[in-house]
């Protein structure tokens, strides 16, 4: 194998890949520094996935040069790629959770490791060594989100990496988690590890990273240092275009009472009630855990209630699954689309035309060629970028993958629409269409119960928000005339009341 010197770590030249119909990447090149956070920022179906798979091995590229710390790779398999010294800790964690932690951290190399006794005792190593207190001898399917990301960590440590990838480290993590994962990145820079940090958070970027760079279509647009780089300018060069606000105006023409909620009650829930108006974006503020999603799956009929009351138009409704609350017009975009919200092997017209099965459904058999009409509308109206409708779920990129959702919902015109963390690992352009179709929603009469971790999102779309503590309503706000650190605390549980 070619020796190369070099200050870099790692060296990308001219590097293409196309799938068919799809030229993913267009002539890439891209330096990363010795020791540094390099940050990776770009729309869904810029690249960057794709990059980075190239680079673990898990795709081939068509053409270019990648040179790893002095060496020029050519094929590799991921499992190399680890060996090299260069890890990628996937957006979707990677490990068995039917297996321990420390079996994790040393899968395939226990005789190395010379038994289960040195394979724990080297991982409670690792593990301490970033700080983490996880015992080794737990199963990961027990771990918190924050404590999996650890164990990947650990295990990327294991195979002494010099290249640490992160793809959406902060996507699932509550503010307390991040403080850890924001120590663990600064050790990492202390030891002389590099890292590629991606994601769409733009907070994040200018907090950890040194150098950025900027993809789109498969084009490397600008890199340069982050104190270079102004908000807008970031923004504008990954989308193509500028956007004077992140967030639209939100919704003004606030009717009359849509939903009456009363007395939700299940073994987190306590005494649960509210109301939403139409043309109104309802917020639930809460941390993680808080009971937020179990309010709106008791809500949708996905979870069992204890003597609750639903009323809309002032109408006693009874719903006891998703079906009922369908028919009685409720529409739910849950907080995991690739697990809950979508059948991922599945075409974009199967996915978007779910909800509207019965219309198209003549004797047992589904009439195709009104689905594939269906699908298509939904597809044009909502600008979904996917080669046909017939093409697979998983390989559109994430905004079109909620986009898919949404366009489903929409097809059969719900009155309440429940959206859980709607922009989670979607980029900022696609963020901004998200909201405009909230704001659309609203103003043709239509109610949107809002949950998002990120506060600014909820705090700029919503007209009203509820703060959550402890599966009880600690608070009711208007955003607009309320300082964020009043609703916050609320949330806390350190305060209450009305604003």
């Amino acid at each position: 194998m070619d020796t190369v010197q070099s200050e870099y770590i790692l060296s990308i030249k001219d590097v293409s890949k196309s799938f068919p119909g799809v030229r993913a990447l267009d002539r890439v090149s891209l330096d990363v520094r010795r020791g540094t956070v390099h940050g990776i920022v770009g729309e869904n179906g810029a690249g960057k996935s794709t990059l980075m798979k190239i680079l673990s091995g898990v795709y081939q590229k068509d053409s270019g040069t990648i040179i790893f710390d002095g060496q020029i790779i050519d094929h590799t398999t991921p499992h190399e790629s680890m060996k090299r010294g260069l890890a990628i800790i996937y957006q979707e964690l990677n490990l068995v959770n039917t297996m321990s932690v420390g079996e994790n951290i040393f899968l395939g190399r226990f005789r190395e490791m010379k038994g289960m006794r040195g394979t724990h005792a080297k991982a409670k190593e690792l593990l301490e060594n970033i700080g983490s207190k996880v015992s080794t001898t737990k199963l990961v399917s027990d771990l918190s989100v924050s404590e999996k990301q650890m164990v990947e960590i650990a295990k990327a440590l294991s195979f002494k990496s010099k290249l640490i990838i992160m793809d959406e480290p902060s996507s699932s993590l509550t503010s307390e988690e991040m403080v850890e994962l924001a120590k663990i990145i600064r050790q990492l820079k202390e030891q002389g590890i590099s890292i590629i940090y991606i994601s769409h958070k733009l907070d994040e970027i200018f907090e950890f990273c040194d150098i950025v760079s900027v993809m789109r279509d498969g084009h490397v647009i600008d890199t340069k240092p982050k104190s270079e780089f102004t908000r807008n300018e970031l923004i504008m060069k990954m989308i193509g275009r500028t956007i004077e606000n992140e967030y639209p105006e939100r919704p003004r023409n606030v009717g009359d009472t849509l939903l009456e909620v009363r007395s939700i009650n299940t073994r987190k829930l306590h005494d649960v009630s509210f109301t939403i108006r139409k043309g109104e974006i309802l917020g639930l503020v809460g941390l993680v855990g808080a009971g937020r999603t179990e309010i709106v799956r008791a809500l949708f009929g996905a979870d069992k209630v204890r003597g609750h009351k639903v009323l809309i138009d002032g109408k006693p409704v009874h719903i006891r699954n998703p079906k009922d609350a369908k028919d009685a017009g409720f529409g739910f975009i849950p907080e995991d689309r690739k697990f809950q919200g979508l059948v991922l092997p599945f075409s974009v017209e199967s996915n978007i035309s779910m909800a509207s099965i019965p219309r198209f459904t003549k004797f047992g058999f589904i009439r195709k060629s009104l689905e594939k009409n269906i699908a298509a509308q939904q597809v044009k109206s909502l600008s979904i970028k996917t080669p046909s409708t017939r093409t697979a779920v998983n390989n559109l990129s994430g905004g079109n993958q909620q986009k898919c959702i949404v366009g489903r919902w929409l097809e059969i015109s719900p009155k309440i629409f429940i959206m859980d963390e709607p922009t989670r690992g979607i980029d900022v352009g696609a963020k901004y269409e998200i909201y405009t179709l909230m704001k659309e929603i609203a103003e043709k009469g239509g109610a949107i119960i809002l949950i998002s971790s990120e506060l600014p999102e909820v705090l700029n779309m919503s007209n009203r928000v509820l703060t959550i503590f402890e599966g009880r309503i600690t608070g009711e706000f208007i955003p607009e005339t309320t300082p964020a650190d009043r609703i916050m605390s609320a949330a806390l549980g350190i305060v209450g009341g009305e604003s």
